[in-house]
Order: C-alpha cells, then structure tokens, then sequence
C-alpha cells in the first residue's frame, strides 16, 4: 500500500480508483461497513481502491481545541493495508483546507476517481457546505452513500462511543466500536509506589489518546506480541493526592523489564469508579479485593 500526503493544494494523480473518505476516528462499526463497500466496488470494477482521511479532526481545529483520539494514523494505516487498499490518502489539516470551497476539494481530489464511498453525514470544504447531495450531482464520478448505522437504539458513530467511555459504559463502547477499545503506547517511568503495595505497575504514555472514565478495568495487554491479563486504573490516585492522570497496569504473570517497550492495553471491563481511601492499607485491601474481579472478568472473556 502507497502512503501519501496531501496539502489542500496538492491533486491525487490516481486515475479510475474507488475511494472511501472520512476521519475514521474509531474505525467503529459504520466505519468499516464504508471501508468494505469500498473494497467490494473495486473488486467487482477490477480498480484499485483508496482510503482517504484527515490529519486531525477539523472542527478541533478551527475551535483550537485539542483532540484525544480513539485511533491513532497509524492504527487507520495498519487497517487499511490490511484490508487490501492499495493507496493511503492523509489529508493535511490546515487553515488552507478548511476555507476551501467544496468545488475546489472536488476538483482537485475527487475529479480522476471513479467511485466515491462516504456515509450520510460526511461533510467538506469551507463551513462544511460539501454535502453527500453534492458529490451525488457530480458526472466526472459515481458516488456512493452509506446509510446510517444503528445498534439497539443508538447510532453507531465516534461522538457516542466518547460518551460511553467517558461515562464508563465500556459494554456499549465495545458493542459501537465492534471491538474491544485498545490504547497503544510507550512504557514510561512510574513512582514505583505500586511495588511499595504489592502490586507492582507498569505506566503507559497515552499521549493523544481519549481516556476511559476514572477508575479499575480489567485489561489485556500485549507485551512483545505475548496477551497477558492484568488490573488497570485510570486516574490520578487521589488516596496520594496526585494530580496527573495515569493509566498503569498490574500484569499477571509477567516477570520482565516492560520500561521503553511499546505495548497496547485493551480494555475488557469496568470494575470499579476511582476511591479516595483515608490510608494505604485500605487501599491494599480494596487492590485485593479488585485483582479477584478483574480474574473473574478475564476468566469470562476466556470463555467467551
């Protein structure tokens, strides 16, 4: 699969592909519908299929508010390639793209392609005036418009698998995403206070990420490509009173040196909300208390 970066002024040189655009923050449920119907067109036409998304999230941008993202580039990179698309599309995010009018965008990106494939809500260019509608009126094109997508009574979308996570519904979270949500990062340097109460951590650099709410999970992580179990808190231990919000992991069964190691946490289940204790050894006790429910939950996962 070919990497490329566009800036608002550049063109995709690419003639005759079937491309699927959109943020893709998530790469939930609909996402992938959208991804697939792209893949099915291209190989029904013989054509090479493009995935076409965005540096950052452009309403973010324009407020100047930072983004905590569900999925990371290279997260939507690794999927892409993996589902077959011969062409990467990473559109730069700048001040040149969002005043753009959508006619503009049109001509320069979409003008050679042979099928566009977005959802119902996507929008593009200066005040987001680019519609489906638009793209639909197009002759240079044909386009394609995925309906929205729904599980039980709530539409599958990034807007409300945030919500979840931030209220620690990780059930629904998990159920929109389709599977389990997962946060990729560098092993840092700790206190090393959970070896004080025998729970020794590692600490994860989620730098960029959105975290789950506050609070113990039952986790699985990869280490060097190996799945261990381990105990999860997302906070900022206010029995010691810090400040900084952490996530590190108690890991079950492993013995080795994780520090400076890339590893990737995914989130199983929600056990309990964080817990001011008026000491540690109330603190230890309820760690005790939380590593027998994070085994039964990860005891369930095995069996599902």
């Amino acid at each position: 699969m070919e990497i490329i970066r566009l800036q608002y002024d550049s063109r995709i040189e690419e003639e005759g592909t079937v491309l699927c655009i959109g943020f893709f923050d998530g790469l939930h449920l609909a996402h992938r519908r959208l991804a697939e119907e792209a893949m099915a067109i291209a190989r029904a036409k013989g054509l090479a299929a493009g995935f076409m998304t965005f540096t950052t999230h452009v309403l973010s941008f324009i407020k100047n508010e930072p983004f905590y993202f569900l999925t990371p580039i290279e997260a939507k990179i690794a999927y892409a390639e993996a589902a077959g698309f011969a062409y990467f599309y990473l559109l730069e995010v700048d001040w040149g793209l969002v005043g753009q009018d959508p006619e503009v965008f049109i001509s320069r990106f979409l003008s050679k392609v042979d099928t566009v494939v977005v959802g119902f809500d996507f929008s593009f260019g200066v005040r987001g005036l680019g519609t489906p509608d638009l793209l639909r009126k197009q002759k240079e094109f044909s386009t394609v418009i995925l309906p929205e997508m729904r599980y039980r009574e709530w539409k599958i979308g990034s807007t409300g698998i945030r919500r979840f996570l931030k209220e620690g519904d990780l059930v629904t979270a998990n159920q929109l995403l389709g599977t389990p949500y997962a946060i990729r990062g560098r092993v840092v340097a700790g206190k090393g206070r959970g070896k004080i109460l025998g729970y020794p951590t590692i600490n994860l650099d989620y730098d960029g990420y959105l975290l789950p709410k506050s609070g113990v999970y039952a986790t699985r992580i990869d280490i060097d490509g190996i799945q261990y179990g381990a105990m999860t808190n997302v906070g900022n231990n206010p029995t010691f009173s810090e400040q900084t919000v952490t996530l590190e992991a108690h890991v079950f069964g492993y013995d080795g040196i994780a520090y400076d190691k890339t590893v990737t946490v995914t989130f199983l289940a929600f056990v309990r909300d964080e817990i001011r204790f008026p000491d540690k050894e109330q603190l230890i006790t309820q760690m005790a208390a939380d590593r027998i429910a994070v085994l039964k939950q990860l005891e369930k996962e095995k069996i599902e």
